[in-house]
């Protein structure tokens, strides 16, 4: 009986999979691999992948998290022009091939008995971010290689990125273009240099270097957005014509000056500390979370 009870407090070990990521890596980058005339390079590598990571290591639970294609319809609401800036794909046969080996991957991960979560107006990384918050008594790996993830690391969410086949942990930094910094930084640097990846403009003139040379301390001090603006309203003080600075505090971007909207703004579209979900989100996935294991 204390056995088993025992065997019930143990914490459990998750698998998290950005399942868009992943294909994308294969589907890219695994261009020469054909079945029967098609493109099955995604197909191999994602199920490749993840059937050699768990033969390595020893999970309780894995999770598959898909973006809808309505993905990003919430964060458009808020900033309409949010990841127009990609290209259409070369032709519709590449597109529909990539949709053909998603559903393919979805086939055998239902096989596997993998669980799998995609719901409608939901980004993969929401649906990620909303599950650390309500799993508590779970270690969570999330496997990505996408760097706003990074974000959500603490003492029970590491990630392993299947791009660099690294593991980034509590107090580690995170290459971002220019510069390292602690995972707890990567939002603030995003929400003010803004992410080209996904067309979030940053504030005009500040780079990751630049953010840097005037804001040293973070490379290695957790620092908020507030922190930086209380400190560049000190340093315009004594560089009372510096652009940078300027910018910095009226929110100024490539398209205008946009005051503290720019910040609230920006906040929304990267903090992953507030996942951009509905109601009926977040009942999926606390019921995929609460699901009893079979």
């Amino acid at each position: 009986m204390s056995r088993n009870h025992s065997r019930l407090k143990e914490v459990s070990k998750t698998l998290l999979v950005d399942g868009n990521n992943l294909l994308k890596i294969g589907f890219h980058g695994v261009r020469e691999f054909y079945h029967n005339g098609r493109h099955v390079g995604g197909v191999w590598h994602f199920l490749n992948t993840l059937r050699k990571f768990l033969e390595e290591h020893n999970y309780d639970k894995v999770v598959v998290f898909w973006d809808s294609k309505t993905s990003s319809s919430q964060r458009r609401l808020i900033y309409p022009k949010y990841k127009l800036n990609r290209k259409p794909s070369e032709s519709e046969q590449k597109e529909e091939s990539f949709s053909e080996q998603k559903q393919r991957v979805r086939q055998y991960l239902e096989e596997m008995f993998v669980r799998q979560l995609e719901t409608e107006h939901a980004e993969a990384d929401d649906l990620i971010a909303y599950y650390c918050q309500v799993s508590l008594d779970e270690t969570k790996t999330i496997f990505s290689s996408d760097r706003d993830l990074t974000q959500l690391i603490s003492d029970k969410v590491s990630i392993y990125s299947p791009s660099t086949k690294q593991y980034y942990k509590l107090g580690d930094k995170i290459k971002l273009h220019d510069i390292e910094v602690p995972h707890f930084n990567v939002k603030t640097v995003k929400i003010l240099t803004g992410d080209s990846s996904d067309n979030i403009d940053g504030i005009f003139y500040l780079g990751e270097k630049t953010l840097v040379k005037f804001f040293p301390e973070i490379l290695d001090s957790e620092v908020s957005f507030t922190d930086i603006l209380t400190k560049g309203e000190e340093l315009l003080k004594e560089q009372k014509e510096n652009v940078v600075l300027k910018n910095l505090l009226s929110g100024k971007t490539k398209e205008g000056i946009f005051g503290d909207e720019f910040f609230v703004i920006n906040k929304k579209l990267v903090d992953l500390s507030e996942p951009l979900i509905n109601e009926e989100g977040k009942e999926m996935v606390r019921l995929y979370y609460s699901e009893s294991m079979d």
